[in-house]
């Protein structure tokens, strides 16, 4: 009974967890210098989200683009030119397996970023079987 329920845990546990170990980030190296208009942060939330942060230094319009891998644009905005943080939340849960970038970029300066977003095969067929006492 014990080995049941263990595994019965261990089907929910990865379902939760496989589709969000699935999308990753990488992150470009890049110098830090006061030249830079902008600096970029990314990290992977929850429920298969990417968040984006902006800190603009430099009164510059910076433009933020999604494009797909065959450089498609799915997604742009322009800021303001005025030195602030900006802060995006994308979701890339209906999203198709893939790599897609984001473009971010102020004049010269371009900073890109590659998500992939993939799917785990099923190893095996996974069942269980509960009872109850009729009463």
């Amino acid at each position: 009974m014990k080995t049941i329920a263990q595994q019965v845990l261990m089907i929910l546990f990865l379902g939760f967890l496989i589709p969000v170990s699935n999308a990753q980030v990488t992150a470009a190296s890049e110098p830090a210098s006061d030249n830079n208009a902008f600096e970029v942060s990314m990290f992977l939330g929850a429920q298969e989200k990417i968040n984006l942060m902006l800190a603009v230094r430099q009164p510059k319009k910076v433009t933020i683009r999604l494009k797909d891998a065959k450089n498609t644009v799915l997604y742009q905005e322009d800021l303001s030119k005025t030195p602030a943080s900006h802060w995006r939340k994308f979701d890339f849960e209906g999203m198709k397996t893939g790599v897609y970038y984001f473009e971010i970029s102020a004049g010269q300066q371009v900073v890109v970023r590659q998500v992939e977003i993939g799917a785990l095969p099923a190893v095996q067929a996974q069942r269980f079987i509960t009872y109850a006492p009729a009463k």
